[in-house]
Parts: structure tokens; C-alpha cells; sequence
């Protein structure tokens, strides 16, 4: 008790608590900093379940259990960074928080929303515009860490990204017609998607980078490493493809049956055909020239990068031509449009 005021005094000031709490919010806020690319998974992730339950016209619950794909990559990330990083001060908040944010968010959404459709184009606009956002801040990132990495993931990245949109469009598999507004002749596909492949790629390459840290013997495997990239970048698109395949960002197809709430199958085969080889190639060029994971590349490194990246769309092409014919057979809707393709355009 006070002998002046007769009041029970705190053991602790209001000054204490603040310096209690505050190494942990800085640590906190440091996680975030530290590994933007991955906290990217788990913002798409809630951004994308709120746009399923609110924005679509009619709502699409059904699509809410694709939230477990890339909040599965963002939980798994968050565990072996708390279990295995020698630079976290605090492993169990630093286990405990994100977990609990990954569960509560999307639980507080799912138990309390309210419908506020968004007419067709403004869902694409939305689309078009957030892929640029994801960008800026993959941007911000490596530029504040190390800048070679914006030439890697939106030169090279960008090029090959380039080749497979383009590509697939030019091949009959989807059209992009509705996503007009970044259209930029002579491409058929929209600069916002050919991004998209630089900020897949930017995500799903550092979580890997930073899993070879923490479990070294991972680094010992460029072609593990590859699959992990793939396998990544595809969690993710395995809940955007149902949402920009319902509001008509690419329309597959009529020959394509739909596999995962409307979306082909071949669409996911040609992810992780196209991924895996591009990780797995930089991965073993990363090893030849000397490039540290998430380090430096020269003017050389760069442009051994860009001449393997004809290497890497062979790889892809025989990976997914093979692929499609084990599921489909050679007389599938994915051989019948590259057939079609060929007796058009090349004989």
C-alpha cells in the first residue's frame, strides 16, 4: 500500500510493461521484415478467402477450403524458422503467433462476413492491379537486401514467365482477353500476369533459399530444392485459379474439363512442369558460378542465367508433354490442342 494515497501500488510500472513487451514487438516486426516473401503467402491467402466469401456475386464458400493450400506453406515456413533458425530470440512466440494468426484470421472471416459483391470488372481491375502491388513490395524487398535479385526474378524470372503465358495462349489453352487493361502489343498476354511469374517465382524461391539455412542437407539437392519451388508456387494457385477462372480473368479452353473448381487440370500440371525445371536449373547454375542462396549476381551470372533459360523451356515442354500423356493419353484434349497448334501453324 501507498502510505501517501493508500492505494495498492503495480509490482510493475506502466514504463516496465512497455519494455517487457517491447523486444517481442520488435522481434515481431523484424520476422515480417525479414521474410516479406513469405508473410505474402499468408496476406494472399486471407485476401483471397475474404474475396471468395464477400466479393464474388454469388459468394463461393465452397472455394474457402483452398485457403489450406497456401497457409499450409506459410505455417510449415513459420515452424522450421522457430524450430531451426539460430536467429530467433523467442522460438515460441515465434512459433506460436503466426500459427495462431494462420488459424484465427481466416476463422474470424469465415464466422463473420458480409456480402459486398464486386461487378465482374472491378473483380479483374482488382486482379490486374494486385499482382503489380505483390511486385512493389518483392521490389522493396530484395532492393533494401540485395539488388542483383530484382534482375534475377523480373529479368530472367520475367522472360521465362513471358515465354510459358504467352505461350500457352498462343498454343489455344486459355485466352486473357478479359484482363485487357495491361495488354501491350505485340504480346497476347497481359503484363500483369507475365509479373505474376516474377513474384511466384520471388516467393517461392526464397522460402526455399531460406529452408537450405535452416536444413542443410536440403542444399545438397538442386532438384529437391527445384520441387519445393514448384510445389510452393503451385499451393498458391491452387486458390487463385478457382476465383480468376469463375470471374473470367482467363477462360480455358472448351475442350479442357474442369478438374478443381473449374480449373483444368492441365493448368496445374503445366505449373509445376514449368516451375520445377527453371528452380532446378538455377539451382545447379547457382552452384557452377558461385552464387551464395539469396546473394549477389554479376553482369556474367546474369547472363549465364538468361542463355539457360532456353534450357530450362526444353525441360518444361518435355516434362509437360510427357506428364499430359500419362493422364490424358496422346489423344487427350491437352495433345489434341498442341496438335492442332502444330498442323496449323508449322506444317
Amino acid at each position: 500500500m501507498s502510505a501517501d494515497t493508500g492505494e495498492t501500488q503495480l509490482p510493475i510500472s506502466e514504463a516496465g510493461v512497455r519494455e517487457s513487451v517491447l523486444p517481442y514487438l520488435r522481434a515481431g516486426w523484424r520476422a515480417m521484415g525479414d521474410d516479406v516473401p513469405a508473410w505474402l503467402f499468408f496476406w494472399n491467402a486471407c485476401l483471397l478467402l475474404n474475396t471468395s466469401l464477400t466479393n464474388l456475386n454469388p459468394s463461393r464458400p465452397d472455394f474457402a477450403p483452398t485457403i489450406i493450400f497456401p497457409m499450409g506453406v506459410f505455417v510449415l515456413f513459420t515452424t522450421l524458422r522457430a524450430m531451426k533458425s539460430k536467429s530467433v530470440r523467442f522460438p515460441k512466440l515465434a512459433l506460436g503467433v503466426p500459427v495462431a494468426m494462420a488459424l484465427g484470421l481466416p476463422t474470424i472471416n469465415l464466422l463473420w462476413h458480409s456480402p459486398s459483391p464486386l461487378e465482374v470488372s472491378t473483380l479483374r481491375s482488382v486482379y490486374e492491379l494486385s499482382n503489380f502491388l505483390w511486385a512493389a513490395l518483392l521490389i522493396r524487398y530484395f532492393w533494401k537486401r540485395e539488388k542483383t535479385l530484382l534482375a534475377f526474378f523480373f529479368g530472367v524470372g520475367l522472360f521465362y514467365g513471358a515465354v510459358l503465358e504467352n505461350g500457352g495462349i498462343v498454343l489455344g489453352f486459355f485466352d486473357e482477353q478479359n484482363l485487357g487493361a495491361t495488354m501491350v502489343p505485340p504480346f497476347v498476354a497481359p503484363v500483369a500476369t507475365m509479373i505474376g511469374w516474377c513474384v511466384v517465382l520471388g516467393m517461392g524461391t526464397h522460402l526455399v533459399w531460406r529452408l537450405r539455412e535452416w536444413l542443410p542437407s536440403l542444399k545438397k539437392s538442386a532438384l529437391l530444392s527445384g520441387v519445393l519451388v514448384g510445389v510452393f508456387a503451385t499451393m498458391l494457385d491452387l486458390q487463385i485459379d478457382p476465383i480468376a477462372t469463375v470471374s473470367g480473368c482467363w477462360v480455358w479452353h472448351h475442350s479442357l474439363p474442369p478438374w478443381f473448381h473449374g480449373v483444368p487440370q492441365v493448368n496445374f500440371v503445366a505449373w509445376l512442369c514449368a516451375l520445377i525445371p527453371f528452380a532446378w536449373v538455377m539451382f545447379r547454375l547457382q552452384d557452377r558460378v558461385g552464387v551464395k542462396d539469396a546473394g549477389r549476381w554479376n553482369l556474367r551470372q546474369l547472363g549465364a542465367a538468361m542463355l539457360a533459360v532456353p534450357y530450362a523451356l526444353v525441360i518444361a515442354l518435355i516434362c509437360f508433354m510427357t506428364t499430359t500423356a500419362l493422364l490424358e493419353g496422346v489423344t487427350g484434349p491437352s495433345w489434341n490442342l498442341l496438335a492442332t497448334f502444330a498442323t496449323t501453324w508449322l506444317f
